[in-house]
């Protein structure tokens, strides 16, 4: 046997196949139906040209053998081996948990038809993200693999894919964010007993809560956004979990009391709305964010109380920003009561009023409702009584005359409503009249005479003839050798002239009224 003899007789030695069996070849020939493979084989395999339109000779394929025909050529299949190639894939996918790409074809009733690899599968509305259209990739998970004789039943689920990618992107905007740094969102959630859910970047949640919305005391997160509004924020806290974040809105502004130092002063007057009314007092707003304190004695002279919502203006007692202390008093930016009564009724007028208070020398009055009035002792009456008592009690019904304001109280007088009887006196009599009066008092240092106006005077015991006795009661004719709107002294010594009287009573053994006045009174 020669050389060429023995090669072909090795070449005729052909590896064997099997139904089933994958194998690779190499096209040598190529008509309208078949495609000739080169396979090793004793003779050419055949591959319908439907299933590979585009192969040309010299190209290399692989195949599955799917039978042999009579002549015992190997029948191939393309489709056959690209199925299970694909099969083995998407298994494969499935159990690894694997993420695939396809290719949206249609939308259906309940979902999507998605061809992956020329294979048609189906992702559920369920499963599925938003915005998804025909012809469009997607990323997807295999969450079923089930064969059927109609061929493979594959189900799709992008979810996990998409929460993945938010993941990836939260990981990613994380890296970069550190408290005070301020962040843009979408609103994606109002709670009107929480706060406001924030979407950062799509992908990170931010949570604003309640006390974060705002400086003032407005907690009604609907007043500060919508669904899908952007909100700028400012990042408070990341905790280390980092599926969300704290943030604050408030604080995308100025701290208002910061604004209130460089204008509020105290003194000034301030306008505010009242947003709390307590027991004790009243919460002003002046501006959001700064609330000021008005104690229960600061609100009103009436005791009348503004409702919560009115806008009232106050003075500034006291301002502490450091400590955020604000003390104002409305009632002091108000007329004052007793200013305007003394309009309405001017010094000279006669009001009613009720004594409802004796304190020592004096009596308080009421005049109106959150008036009160004042009469001293010594505006009871032009002879001055010993006790308020002697004119006046309390509960009774009296007229006053108006004599001006102490304070906040109305300066009362009850004399000024008669003639002042001194002013009668000194122009009715003058020195050295003779004048016949009544006793009205005997005392061991003389006795006090008095005239038909009421008005008293001293009758010295030095002024008095030896051996008289004088009584209560008693009329005596008596010489004026002294008249002043101080003091009035009389004489019942004819003989002695006047000047020698007024030397006597200026010398050091002389006397006044007062002097006698405070013997008396042991003062």
């Amino acid at each position: 046997m020669d050389e060429f003899e023995k090669l072909l007789e090795e070449s005729l030695e052909f590896k064997e196949i099997k139904k089933g069996e994958v194998i690779k070849g190499r096209v040598v020939k190529v008509d309208e139906r078949t495609l000739y493979v080169d396979v090793g084989y004793k003779v050419e395999a055949l591959l319908p040209r439907e299933e590979l339109p585009e192969a040309k000779i010299g190209d290399e394929i692989k195949a599955v053998v799917v039978r042999f025909n009579k002549a015992g050529s190997p029948m191939l299949s393309y489709r056959r081996y690209a199925e299970e190639r694909l099969t083995s894939f998407l298994k494969s996918c499935y159990e690894r948990g694997k993420f695939i790409t396809g290719t949206v074809l249609q939308k259906v009733d309940e979902g999507y038809v998605v061809d992956i690899s020329g294979l048609k599968t189906f992702l559920p509305l369920k499963e599925a993200g938003k915005n998804i259209k025909e012809g469009r990739k997607i990323v997807v998970k295999i969450v079923e693999l089930t064969k059927e004789e109609g061929g493979l039943k594959v189900v799709l689920s992008q979810r996990d894919y998409l929460k993945a990618r938010e993941e990836r992107k939260k990981a990613r905007i994380l890296a970069k964010l550190k408290p005070g740094d301020l962040v843009e969102g979408r609103v994606i959630k109002i709670d009107p007993e929480k706060g406001i859910t924030l979407l950062v970047g799509n992908a990170l949640r931010a949570f604003v809560p309640l006390e974060e919305l705002s400086w003032g005391r407005d907690r009604n997160p609907y007043n500060y956004a919508e669904i899908d509004e952007r909100l700028r924020v400012k990042v408070k806290r990341i905790p280390k979990d980092g599926q969300f974040i704290f943030a604050s809105l408030k604080e995308t502004k100025e701290n208002p009391w910061i604004k209130a130092e460089e204008s509020i002063k105290k003194g000034e007057v301030v306008k505010g709305k009242v947003v709390e009314v307590r027991d004790n007092g009243l919460i002003l707003e002046v501006f959001e964010g700064v609330e000021g304190y008005v104690p229960k004695e600061e609100i009103s002279y009436d005791r009348t109380t503004p409702r919560k919502g009115d806008r009232v203006s106050a003075q500034v007692l006291d301002f502490d920003p450091s400590r955020r202390k604000l003390v104002l008093s409305i009632k002091r930016t108000l007329p004052k009561p007793w200013e305007e009564f003394i309009k309405k009724h001017p010094v000279g007028s006669r009001v009613q009023g009720v004594v409802e208070k004796i304190e020592g020398a004096k009596a308080l009055v009421k005049l109106e409702e959150n008036i009160q009035g004042v009469v001293h002792r010594s505006d009871l009456s032009w002879v001055k009584p010993g006790r308020v008592e002697e004119v006046l009690e309390v509960g009774q019904s009296i007229e006053f005359a108006v004599l001006g304001l102490e304070g906040r109280f109305v300066k009362l007088g009850i004399k000024q409503l008669t003639e002042n009887p001194w002013e009668k006196v000194l122009k009715s009599y003058k020195v050295g009249d003779k004048v016949r009066l009544t006793v009205r008092s005997v005392h061991p240092f003389g006795a006090f005479l008095q005239f038909p106006e009421g008005i008293d005077g001293l009758l010295p015991i030095s002024e008095i003839p030896k051996n008289t006795k004088l009584q209560e009661g008693q009329e005596v004719e008596v010489k004026i050798i002294e008249l002043s709107a101080e003091k009035i002294t009389f004489s019942m010594k004819e003989e002695q002239k006047v000047e020698e009287i007024i030397t006597t009573s200026s010398s050091d053994k002389g006397f006044t009224l007062g002097d006698i006045l405070k013997k008396k009174m042991k003062i």
